[in-house]
């Protein structure tokens, strides 16, 4: 079926070339838009995985101090263990003071050092 336009071959042309035109610049804006989705979603993952990370970060430092506060408790509580006392006769005391407690070393498990 014959549709009867008017228009010159130009005419024609120039409308199919504005036509192509304008889908290649809707295609570029939809490019555009589901570029700048994608980065908001990237942006909007990154804030939660840090907000995750800070909240497991406050967890941590919560019972950390919990635990210390218990452990200074428990210590608070505990009975002292006597300290050394110097022993020594007047003229030793003017020689030097009390000798110091020795540190325990911690030995690992898996430590051969002999």
């Amino acid at each position: 079926m014959k549709v009867d336009d008017n228009r010159s071959d130009n005419d024609r042309r120039a409308a199919d070339a504005g036509t192509r035109s304008a889908s290649a610049r809707a295609d570029q804006l939809e490019h555009n838009r589901l570029s700048q989705e994608k980065a908001a979603y990237d942006r909007d993952r990154q804030a939660a995985q840090e907000a995750r990370n800070a909240a497991l970060a406050d967890r941590r430092m919560a019972l950390s101090e919990q635990m210390a506060r218990a452990q200074e408790s428990r210590a608070a509580r505990d009975p002292r263990k006597p300290g050394m006392s110097f022993k020594g006769t007047a003229k030793d005391a003017g020689e030097g003071s009390a000798p110091k407690k020795k540190r325990k070393r911690k030995s690992s498990a898996d430590s051969s050092a002999g």
